[in-house]
Formats: structure tokens, C-alpha cells, sequence
């Protein structure tokens, strides 16, 4: 406990590296044909591959941590709204012969349009 204790208080050096924190090897698995874009991208940049997968990935580790996730939607959610969607379709449906029944077609045609400009406004905003 206390050596962690100490590991949190260490300050980091211009390379990142903590003091009393040594790197260690770990492995990520890249196919031939990745691993070559990576050693073609560390050489125009003038640096190790192993230099350049450790600068990218903590810059994105660190992105990701800056930033909240995006909420993503469970089964449930995406099940209930496609019922809503399917009842709203049915009760629209009945509606909408009513309604043409009753001669109100440019009333029919405004909520259409409002409904429209609604869901593609939605659509623009994703989920959370």
C-alpha cells in the first residue's frame, strides 16, 4: 500500500515516465500489414514504432479520459423504441384516414412536416 501511496506522489519527468515507475513490455497484437503502417509513420516522424504506439495510445487514453463517454443505448432501449415507433405508425395510420376523411389534408400535411423536421433535429443531436 505504501509503495503505491508513493507511486501516486512521484512526479513525472518531460518523457512522461514517473519516477520509480519503469516501463514494462506489454503486448498488442498487429497484423503484417498494420504494423508496417506503424513503422512507416514512426519513420516519417523520425522515431522507434514502439515510441509511436506509446505516444498515440496514451495521447488517446488521455483524450478519452478528458472527455465523458457517449451514452450508449441497451437492447431494452432500442426494443421500446421500436414499439412506440410501431404504435405511433398504427395510431398515425388511423389518424391520418380520419383526418383526409374530414377534408383536413393541409392540417395532416403541417403535422407531417413538423413531425419530419422533429425527428431529423433528433437525429442530428445522437443519444444522451
Amino acid at each position: 500500500m505504501a509503495r503505491k501511496a508513493r507511486r501516486a506522489r512521484a512526479e513525472s519527468n518531460e518523457s512522461g515516465v514517473r519516477a520509480g515507475d519503469p516501463r514494462r513490455s506489454r503486448t498488442i497484437r498487429f497484423s503484417d500489414s498494420e504494423w508496417q503502417l506503424v513503422e512507416d509513420a514512426a519513420l516519417r516522424q523520425g522515431i522507434s514504432a514502439s515510441q509511436l504506439v506509446r505516444t498515440v495510445m496514451l495521447a488517446a487514453v488521455e483524450e478519452r479520459l478528458a472527455s465523458p463517454a457517449e451514452a450508449a443505448l441497451t437492447p431494452g432501449h432500442l426494443a421500446l423504441i421500436e414499439a412506440i415507433y410501431r404504435a405511433v405508425y398504427v395510431l398515425a395510420t388511423i389518424n391520418r384516414e380520419e383526418m383526409l376523411d374530414a377534408e383536413r389534408g393541409n392540417e395532416l400535411d403541417e403535422i407531417v412536416a413538423a413531425a419530419r423536421n422533429t425527428m431529423r433535429e433528433t437525429m442530428d443531436e445522437g443519444p444522451g
